[in-house]
C-alpha cells in the first residue's frame, strides 16, 4: 500500500509526527527536551510510513533538529528508493518549549499543577512560564511565531514542489493552524499521532492560500502490523479538504 498525492500545481507539504519515543512511552512532557528518543516501536513504525511514502518525489525533507525527529527521517530515508534532493535541519521546527514540564508525568503535573493545567488545556495562548521570576514565556505563542517564520522562509523556495517535514505533535498542530490563520487559543483541537501523516497544499505557494488536505492519516501503520484497517479510538485520522477561508 502506497500514499498517493492527487495532481496539483500548488505547493504539497506532508507533515509527519516523529514515531514513538520513550517519553511517549512513559507518558512523560517532551517539549523541546532532547532526552527522548525512538523505541523500537517507532523505529519500526518509521520505516513502515517510509514505504508507505515511497511513490512520492519529495523535492526537499525539512526536519526538526531534535533526536526523536532526527531518527525518524533516517528510518524513513531507510527504505525509500528515491531520497529527497535536500534534506534539511530545521531549529524552528523543534517542539513546544516547556521548561517546567519537561521530564515529568503527564498525571503528576495534573496533580501538582492543577491550575497551570487548567489554564494550559483550555487556554493555552493565555498560559505562561515565569522566567527568571520575572519575565513571562508564552510557550504556545513562542511556538506559532516559530513556525510561522518558518512557512516564511521556506515557502518562497518550493514554489510548486512538494516538500516532506518530520516534526512533533505541537509544532505540527502549529503548522497547520499558522497555514490556515487559526488563531493559537485552538491549539489543542487538531491531534496528530506518532507517525501520523497531515496533507496541506499552498494554492499559488502562500501562506493564504492554504488548504487542509489530510489530517492524521495512520491507517498504514495498522494495515501493515494487522494485514486489515484500524480505527484509533483516541486519534482517528481523516482525509478532506479544508480551506483557510472556510475556518
Amino acid at each position: 500500500m502506497y500514499f498517493k498525492l492527487e495532481k496539483s500545481t500548488g505547493t504539497r507539504v506532508i507533515l509527519l509526527r516523529h514515531g514513538e519515543s520513550t517519553f511517549n512511552a512513559l507518558g512523560l512532557y517532551q517539549g523541546s527536551s532532547d532526552e527522548s528518543v525512538l523505541t523500537a516501536i517507532g523505529r519500526r513504525d518509521a520505516r513502515i510510513t517510509g514505504k508507505f511514502l515511497q511513490k512520492i518525489a519529495f523535492d526537499a525533507a525539512y526536519i526538526s533538529s531534535l533526536k526523536r525527529a532526527r531518527e525518524t527521517a533516517k528510518e524513513i530515508f531507510a527504505v525509500m528508493a528515491v531520497q529527497p534532493r535536500e534534506i534539511l535541519i530545521s531549529d524552528k521546527l523543534r517542539e513546544n518549549d516547556l521548561p517546567i514540564w519537561q521530564g515529568l508525568a503527564f498525571a503528576y503535573v495534573r496533580a501538582t499543577f492543577p491550575e497551570a493545567y487548567q489554564v494550559w488545556k483550555q487556554r493555552p495562548h493565555e498560559f505562561y512560564i515565569q522566567i527568571d521570576g520575572e519575565t513571562k514565556f508564552y510557550p504556545a505563542l513562542d511556538l506559532y511565531q516559530r513556525v510561522q517564520e518558518f512557512w516564511q522562509e521556506v515557502l518562497p523556495k518550493h514554489l510548486g514542489q512538494t516538500l516532506l517535514v518530520i516534526a512533533h505533535g505541537g509544532t505540527n498542530r502549529a503548522l497547520i493552524s499558522t497555514a490556515l490563520g487559526i488563531s493559537p487559543a485552538f491549539y489543542h483541537c487538531w491531534q496528530q499521532s506518532n507517525c501520523g501523516i497531515s496533507v496541506l497544499n499552498f494554492a499559488d505557494g502562500s501562506l493564504g492560500s492554504a488548504k487542509l488536505e489530510a489530517m492524521n492519516l495512520n491507517h498504514h501503520l495498522s494495515w501493515e502490523r494487522e494485514g486489515r484497517r484500524r480505527v484509533f479510538k483516541r486519534k482517528v485520522s481523516q482525509r478532506f479538504t479544508l480551506r483557510g477561508a472556510e475556518v
